[in-house]
């Protein structure tokens, strides 16, 4: 095989360094394939203004930190404001005109790929920024075209380069500072494409997914909100909220946890118990903090509730979605069961590029092996619920079955012979009663409700048979009354629906009364 020919040069020209338009389309809408993500790129970006801001002495403490979203419908704009420590105006045009180089690598801070800013371009005709730091005299604004963007992107001049672009497309002013805030960020999105229900300016949906993906703070409803507020507070950035309005609200958005879940408009389970765990890293140093709240497990909790799956958060901002670690479950449907979630702390598991999963690593791998005994313990108690709702089901059923046969003795129309044979059904049912309520796995709140409703149904019996009854075919010929039983007897044995067949004779007996 010949050698390949040595190139004898100490380096390349500038000229032979070569980067292509395509770049800024992977860098942009290819990177977020769901619209509603740019929003937790601006508010990630804002959280972590908010904080240099608290670093500066700017803001108190983050709760003095504000991140605004304002939406107007009638002119289709959207606007993310922060009162963060902004941009200073000797850096702005460097910071909004550099491509995957962020300040923030190698810190603490959400992000730092330097990528995020740009996640709008490819669903708006407009992408502005503006800002301004403490003591600049004027606010600086960048603007970049969608539509040239678009229409560089789709030519096929493959001598067009990401600098060409920037140069058509971006545009710098100069602004009075006007009534903007002395130090400040914010985000402009004009005339954002029409998606779906008009994602970019539904309220209802950005609300839900910010409640959802951001760091908000828990809801005054959720009962266990501040107990893990304290466990997240001795973990930095994981335990920080941010007060995020939009259209001028004056209650902040709330993560979606409350005291209860909504199955359905009928059908509610009560949140019980909370659970908190922490994971060790490889070296033993804090891997993850994470919650976990145990509840009725009635099936499936609906997606639309917002709380379901155990998720993955850093810096207190969502990764992925609700089944990212659904492998450490047994069984995959128990994953949507679940609510909680792992706040991941150790800094070598890095969520990629999309933040909708994890790079793949050692450390990683060392998280999920920690997390499959909460997986487990997630499955025994679903199990466990599903074997106790089996019970209390046959419970009712039988206790609903009881007052049914009691009422057709009660009503005297059947034979003694069918009346016995109803009287050994019953005791059937008692006894089916009994071992329901003597299952270990009820708890003692339930048991003993449970027990004073089986004393009820057994007084009910007991009274019944002490009770004498008329006969109600007395008014009837006595060589009838034989002949009508047997028939009421077999319209009850061949009725799928004693309730019904009851009614039944009841109307045929009042017929009987007045001929």
């Amino acid at each position: 095989m010949a050698e390949a020919a040595h190139i004898d040069d100490e380096g390349f020209d500038d000229a032979e360094i070569f980067v292509g338009k395509d770049v800024l389309e992977l860098l942009s809408s290819s990177m977020y394939v769901n619209p509603l993500s740019i929003f937790r790129e601006y508010i990630q970006n804002a959280t972590d203004a908010v904080d240099d801001a608290v670093a500066a002495g700017l803001l108190a403490s983050s709760n003095f930190g504000l991140i605004e979203i304002n939406l107007d419908h009638i002119d289709r704009r959207v606007v993310i404001r922060d009162n963060g420590t902004g941009l200073a105006n000797q850096t702005f045009a460097r910071r909004m005109l550099s491509f995957g180089a962020s300040d923030k690598r190698g810190t603490d801070a959400r992000g730092f790929r330097g990528v995020g800013r740009l996640s709008a371009l490819g669903y708006v005709q407009q992408l502005v920024f503006r800002s301004r730091a403490k003591g600049d005299t004027k606010v600086l604004e960048a603007t970049w075209d969608g539509r040239v963007v678009k229409r560089m992107l789709a030519s096929n001049d493959r001598d067009s380069d990401l600098r060409s672009i920037v140069r058509e497309a971006v545009t710098l002013k100069r602004l009075e500072p006007d009534d903007y805030p002395v130090h400040f960020f914010e985000v402009e999105l004009i005339k954002p494409r029409r998606i779906a229900n008009d994602r970019l300016l539904n309220e209802i949906e950005i609300e839900s997914f910010v409640s959802q993906v951001c760091p908000c703070p828990f809801s005054p409803e959720f009962s266990f909100g501040e107990e893990i507020a304290d466990l997240l507070s001795q973990h930095g950035r994981a335990g920080k909220a941010y007060r995020i309005h939009i259209n001028g609200s004056e209650e902040p958005v709330y993560r979606p946890y409350r005291d209860h879940v909504e199955y359905s408009d009928t059908k509610r389970a009560s949140l019980r118990s909370l659970k908190t765990f922490e994971i060790e890293s490889i070296d033993g140093a804090p891997a993850a903090v994470g919650w976990l709240i145990h509840h009725d497990y009635q099936g499936a909790i609906p997606a639309a509730q917002g709380v379901r799956g155990l998720r993955a958060r850093v810096g207190n901002i969502q990764v992925g979605h609700d089944r990212l670690f659904l492998e450490i479950f047994p069984e995959d449907r128990f994953c949507s069961w679940t609510i909680g979630e792992v706040h991941v702390l150790d800094g070598r598991v890095v969520p990629n590029g999309r933040r909708d999963e994890f790079e793949s690593n050692a450390h990683l791998d060392n998280i999920i092996a920690h997390l499959r005994p909460v997986g487990a313990e997630v499955a025994r108690e679903c199990r466990v619920s599903s074997q106790k709702r089996n019970r209390f089901k046959t419970f009712e059923l039988a206790a609903d079955k009881v007052y049914e046969k009691l009422d057709v003795l009660k009503q005297g129309a059947i034979s003694d012979r069918y009346a016995k044979s109803i009287k050994a059904e019953i005791g059937t049912l008692l006894s089916e009663m009994r071992k329901a309520v003597d299952f270990d796995l009820f708890e003692d709140a339930d048991r003993r409700t449970m027990r004073s409703r089986l004393m009820t149904i057994e007084k009910a019996v007991d009274a019944y048979a002490s009770k004498a009854e008329g006969d109600i075919f007395e008014h009837l010929p006595e060589r009838k009354r034989a002949t009508y039983k047997e028939v009421f007897d077999l319209i009850y044995d061949c009725s799928v629906n004693q309730v019904a067949a009851k009614s039944l004779i009841d109307r045929m007996l009042d017929r009987l009364s007045r001929s």
